[in-house]
């Protein structure tokens, strides 16, 4: 790691503290100044509350969009298909790789490996 990489990582993460800090910030003066204009606003008329309508479109879905309670195994499915997606785009190389296979079971590679690693060993008695 040398030092250029080193300063970007810190560069980074101190503009990362900086946006924090300036959104806290930010947020804070939000609040104050909600609160120094709170005593301003009229208070809510009082009646009878409207009827709730329950109809079209608006009817209760209390297991989701139309998939009863199986609903809640769609997200668990995204997060599924998202790893695998991942892990296929990181580890298998190409889209739509192949998988290669040798006919002695081992790679070329690996055999000629072998035979040096057992050539250059003393023979035990």
């Amino acid at each position: 790691m040398n030092g250029r990489f080193a300063i970007g990582i810190l560069l980074v993460i101190v503009l990362i503290v900086g946006a924090v800090g300036v959104g806290v910030y930010g947020y804070n003066m939000g609040i104050a100044q909600g609160l120094a204009q709170s005593d301003r606003l009229p208070a809510p008329a009082t009646g009878a509350a409207p009827y709730p309508y329950f109809g079209y479109p608006y009817f209760i879905r209390p297991f989701g969009f139309g998939f009863g309670f199986l609903g809640c195994l769609f997200p668990l499915l995204f997060f599924f298909l998202f790893f695998a997606l991942v892990r296929g785009f990181f580890w298998r190389g190409h889209w739509g790789g192949h998988h290669r296979h040798w006919e002695g079971g081992a790679p070329p590679m690996f055999d000629e490996w072998h035979k040096k690693a057992h050539e250059s060993q003393p023979a035990n008695k």
